[in-house]
């Protein structure tokens, strides 16, 4: 597990580096001198990311002596009923502050079988009917300044805050040989984890319009780790921008917890507007 874990890590300061030598290459290449704004600029950005949804949910079900239940979000979740999604960026000089705000309300039912840990050891297979239902907060605050400012490349370093709050409600009827066979049984359960986060940010230009946006973070608190990853490409109008980006946010959080190993990865599509 430890080994797992460095092994993320390290993975994770390599795409930091690379991203770091790849835009100061581009820096060291251009020509032109440093674009600066003494002016606030402030931007909004309407955006949609529909991600797929791996993780793994823990609850004690009924009937096996206070056991553990493990169920894989992917097997069940199938039904989007409510995302809302955007962004605020304001900018002066160099500094930028930056707001993301996520809420997704997901739900799903169908077959599957999760793992019954009576005690020690990895578990029984059990078939089960699972309905779940999953409503997502996440909430991503950072300040950023620019250490690296031309007329083809930006790269800011950041810090801030991430807030991810879960909310999981489970129906389980098991259907599979448990001897004694537990009740049906509704679950529910709550949790929030508040993260400290450090990573780079940018832009580089590939001709007067088109451009390529990324975005890269680590940090933790309340998780033993979180982490993300977005990159794409984007074409700039006088007004705003468009934006086609492929996203990648993990949380890895210890045993005890509700929900562990949380993964959301997809493509998003997003239109800005300055002003």
């Amino acid at each position: 597990m430890r080994s797992t874990k460095f092994i993320k890590e390290t993975s994770i300061a390599a795409a930091i580096l690379i991203l770091l030598m790849f835009c100061w290459v581009n820096t060291v290449a251009a020509q032109g001198a440093a674009v600066t704004a003494d002016t606030w600029q402030s931007e909004i950005t309407i955006y949609g990311w529909l991600p797929s949804i791996d993780g793994e949910l823990k609850y004690s079900l009924p009937g096996t002596g206070g056991g553990s239940t493990s169920i894989d979000a992917s097997d069940i979740l199938d039904d989007l009923n409510f995302v809302f999604m955007g962004i605020y960026e304001g900018r002066f000089n160099k500094w930028s502050f930056g707001a993301d705000i996520i809420y997704m309300d997901v739900s799903g039912s169908k077959n599957t079988t999760v793992n019954v840990s009576p005690g020690p050891g990895s578990g029984v297979p059990v078939s089960v009917y699972g309905g779940l239902g999953l409503k997502t907060w996440v909430f991503n605050g950072v300040v950023g300044y620019d250490v690296m400012q031309t007329d083809k490349t930006r790269l800011a370093v950041i810090g801030g805050v991430r807030y991810l709050k879960l909310d999981a409600d489970v129906d389980l009827t098991v259907n599979g040989p448990l001897p004694p066979t537990p009740p049906p049984a509704y679950l529910s359960g709550s949790e929030d984890f508040w993260d400290g986060i450090v990573g780079v940010k940018g832009g580089i230009m590939l001709n007067e319009n088109w451009y390529i946006p990324y975005y890269a973070d680590i940090g933790a608190g309340g998780s033993n780790l979180t982490w993300q990853l977005y990159a794409g490409i984007g074409y700039m109008f006088s007004w705003g921008d468009i934006k086609l980006a492929y996203r990648y946010l993990e949380y890895d959080q210890d045993d005890d917890k509700i929900v562990q190993d949380l993964k959301l990865y997809g493509p998003q599509l997003g239109i800005g507007f300055r002003f």
